[in-house]
């Protein structure tokens, strides 16, 4: 049941190692513009944001194994994503609404936000990046950060995933595979934002 969210997981995984190939510590902190992440600063943000949701994995498979209904909610007090100019102040006021109209909202249409550059997100701060870390480390992290995801799916293969839930404001109600799913396509949006960051840091230099 998971293998395909998986493979989706790890090609993109590869591609964000390939992007990253030959890029040194230098290049890796630079900045296109005042204000933007380096090269080195998405990568540690998909790195914490992976190792988040995989936390949220352990828990939901821990509750189904103990027969427990596997329901994981998260507020914006824990994941403070923001979308377009919303100020992350503002959000515990637009908590209850956020998570009404999402009711209504397709996975499909979810999947585009978070996927695509169509809206700006802001990002939560437990995903926020650390500067100046090894260009090297992150690869390296990045890789086995992607194993131990794979190993807790593989070692779990006959869990329904189907059944489980992860709730949250403004990402909605989405199943273990949604949830899958929606990890990889965090990570392709950013490969947009790597490609621009390289080629206006390659123009610079």
């Amino acid at each position: 049941m998971y293998q395909e969210n998986l493979e989706l997981l790890r090609a993109t995984r590869a591609e964000t190692l390939r992007l990253c190939e030959g890029v040194g510590q230098a290049q890796s902190e630079l900045v296109p513009a005042r204000g933007k992440w380096s090269l080195g600063e998405v990568l540690d943000h998909l790195l914490l944001a992976e190792q988040y949701y995989r936390g949220v994995f352990v828990k939901l498979v821990d509750l189904a194994k103990s027969g427990a209904q596997p329901v994981v909610y998260s507020s914006f007090s824990e994941v403070n994503t923001s979308i377009g100019y919303i100020p992350k102040s503002m959000l515990p006021m637009v908590e209850v609404p956020f998570t009404l109209f999402n009711k209504f909202v397709p996975s499909a249409v979810r999947e585009a936000i978070i996927g695509l550059r169509l809206i700006p997100v802001q990002n939560p701060d437990m995903a926020e990046p650390r500067k100046g870390k090894p260009i090297d480390e992150l690869k390296s992290s990045l890789e086995s950060s992607y194993r131990e995801t794979a190993a807790l799916f593989e070692k779990n293969p006959n869990v329904a995933y189907r059944k489980m839930r992860y709730c949250h404001p403004l990402m909605g109600d989405n199943d273990g595979m949604q949830l899958l799913r929606i990890v990889a396509l965090h990570e392709r949006r950013h490969q947009a934002q790597m490609k621009e960051i390289l080629q206006k840091c390659s123009v610079r230099s």
